[in-house]
Parts: structure tokens; C-alpha cells; sequence
């Protein structure tokens, strides 16, 4: 049975669980922290070697099958983790035998197949990962997690800091999200940190958010996007130092600029189309928390901008692309030449 993520949690703390489960997708830290909080419902945080049994990558089917049949010592179930289990490095005979084990698994055992670390793509999965996602939802739980959106990890945010007794508000939570690019690993890590400056029973402010983390490129990038289309000179050449002084490599400032771009570029097509932003999202590739970008900040921004205006902006960022590519240069200062070209298209679309 293939179910989502809040399916799965909600199942998890009712004590709902099943004997086999493969849990993959784009967010590592819930990936894990799904199955760790299985093991704590099945076995409890504390289980022997006897009831809880950790493997890797791909284990040999016969110590597996043994951990698997094997019953519970003093206890009613045991439980038996594989973390990053790739079932494309499988030859024909593992794959089968593998597809035999997760086909018989007794009920006293609870399998856990989790992949934090293994990107699996939905659209054009490889045919044995298929199959065996097949063969799980035939006969256990299968869920792909989904990205987080940045509403969802600010609201994360704000329990993790509660739950040491600090504040911090549903806004400045979701200014710390988007200033971590929408991410939830590092916005996780900024928390723990923001967390330990305060202390317990502290308040988290605006102001300590800005001074000590340091903004994620796609962030950044969007702000000078920004700038150049409100004509804001300073805030964009500001912005710029900044990005530098985080020893960002200008091909990646370059890159995810032009990306911006030509999102809102796509958007504005979308507008005149009369397509939503949530229906466009997905036909340029934007899901998950990319898809909350897209349709909350993307979209809007490029609303009452002209698509000649767009176009431009998008060539003379590829031009600047193709000279940092091709020849030594001083890097800032392609990228600031390029910007007051951009200002210029905005002030000509203004005339």
C-alpha cells in the first residue's frame, strides 16, 4: 500500500503499524526519523541486539532472511533496518531473493527498508527499483516523502524551538526557511544554532536571524533578482558583496541568477495563458517546496513584468554565462557588468 507522509506519521503515533515498509524520497532527516520512530513504537528506543537488527546498502540475503525469521527475544515483535538499500546494484539472483524475503515477511517481525541517501526519481524509475517497490506495496507500506515547502518547515522550526522552551514567531520561522533556500537540513541547522545563541527560554528575533545565518544562494539570488527588477541599485551591488564574501563561486551566482529569470520568464508566459501558478509549477519541473517557490514568489514577482523585458534579461544573463565559461576574467566583475546591463533593460522598459 503506497501512502504519504502525514499518512505515515499520523499512523506511527496511533501505533498503526505494519511488518514491511520501504520509505524513500527528497527529505533525508525524515526519512530516518520515520524509521527511527518505528523502531520506537515496534521495539522502543532501547531494544537489544536481539529485537533490532541494523544493516546497509545490500545485505547478504542469507543474513537477512535469518534476521527476519528469527523470532522476538522476550517481547512481542523485532525489527530489522536496511538503510540504503539500491535494489539497481542487485544482479537477477539477489533481486529475486531479495523479492522473496519481502514477500514472506512473519508477523513478528517489522522490516524496514529506508533511503535517505538514495535519490529515486518517480518519473523514468529503473526497472528494478520498480519492481520492487511493486513488490512492497503488494505486500507492506510503501511511502515517497515529499520535499518539504518552506510553510512547512518554519512550522517544524517553531516546534523544535518550543520544545526547548523557546520562541520564535510562525513569520520569523519562515524567513529563516526561505533564507535557507527552502531546505530542511539546513534550516535545521541554523534552528540548533540560532537555539544555542538564545538559550533555553529565549526568543529567536528577526534581527539574530539576519546577523548570524547566512543566506542560501537561491535566497540570495531571488533578492537580487529583486532589486534589479524594483531598480533598487545599492540593495543589488549590496546583495552582490555578500554573495561574494560567502566565497560562492560566480558560475553558481551566474547560473542560479539566470535560473531566476527564466523561471519568472516561464511564469509570465503561464500568466498570459491564463494558467495558474499552481498548475504552471509542475509543467516547468517545479515540485515540492521548488513548487511553493514558484507559485508564491516567481509567479507573483513576474506578473507586471513584460515578457520583451524577460527575454532580455534572460539573453544577456546567457551571454554573461558564456564569458565566465570561456575565458579568464575578473569574476565579480562580470557579474556586476551584467547587473547594471539588467538595470538598463528596466530603465529602457520604464521609458
Amino acid at each position: 500500500m503506497k501512502i504519504r507522509q502525514d499518512a505515515l506519521s499520523k499512523d506511527i503515533k496511533a501505533g498503526k503499524t505494519g511488518n514491511l515498509y520501504f520509505i524513500y524520497g527528497k527529505e533525508p532527516m525524515l526519512i530516518s526519523g520515520y524509521a527511527d520512530r518505528l523502531v520506537e513504537k515496534t521495539v522502543g528506543a532501547d531494544a537489544d541486539d536481539f529485537n533490532l537488527q541494523r544493516l546497509g546498502d545490500l545485505p547478504d540475503p542469507d543474513i537477512l532472511t535469518d534476521y527476519v525469521e528469527a523470532l522476538p527475544v522476550f517481547a512481542d515483535l523485532k525489527a530489522v533496518l536496511v538503510k540504503d538499500f539500491d535494489p539497481e546494484k542487485a544482479d537477477a539472483e539477489l533481486s529475486k531473493r531479495y523479492l522473496g524475503i519481502v514477500s514472506d515477511v512473519p508477523e513478528t517481525t517489522v522490516l524496514i527498508f529506508y533511503s535517505p541517501s538514495l535519490d529515486i526519481e518517480e518519473k523514468g524509475m529503473k526497472a528494478k527499483t520498480k519492481k520492487f517497490i511493486e513488490t512492497v506495496d503488494k505486500h507492506g507500506i510503501v511511502c515517497a516523502v515529499e520535499q518539504l515547502k518552506p510553510p512547512q518547515i518554519a512550522k517544524l522550526c517553531v516546534d523544535k524551538a518550543a520544545k526547548e522552551g523557546i520562541v520564535i514567531s510562525p513569520d520569523d520561522a519562515l524567513f529563516l526557511a526561505e533564507r535557507t533556500g527552502g531546505q530542511m537540513i539546513p534550516a535545521s541547522d541554523e534552528m540548533s544554532k540560532l537555539m544555542s545563541y538564545v538559550g533555553k527560554g529565549g526568543k529567536i528575533t528577526r534581527g539574530e536571524i539576519e546577523m548570524l545565518v547566512p543566506k542560501q544562494l537561491s535566497a540570495g539570488v531571488f533578492e537580487l533578482a529583486d532589486a534589479i527588477n524594483s531598480g533598487r541599485r545599492a540593495d543589488a551591488f549590496r546583495i552582490i558583496d555578500e554573495l561574494f564574501l560567502q566565497q560562492l563561486e560566480a558560475i553558481s551566482i551566474m547560473g542560479a541568477l539566470s535560473g531566476t529569470f527564466l523561471d519568472m520568464y516561464c511564469a509570465k508566459l503561464a500568466k498570459n495563458d491564463g494558467i495558474s501558478a499552481q498548475k504552471a509549477a509542475p509543467m516547468f519541473g517545479c515540485f515540492g517546496g521548488k513548487a511553493w517557490v514558484f507559485s508564491n514568489k516567481i509567479y507573483p514577482a513576474a506578473a507586471n513584468l513584460p515578457v520583451g523585458y524577460l527575454r532580455q534579461t534572460v539573453a544577456a544573463l546567457s551571454e554573461a554565462d558564456i564569458t565566465l565559461k570561456s575565458r579568464p576574467v575578473d569574476q565579480q566583475t562580470v557579474i556586476e557588468e551584467t547587473v547594471v546591463k539588467l538595470f538598463a533593460l528596466r530603465d529602457r522598459r520604464n521609458v
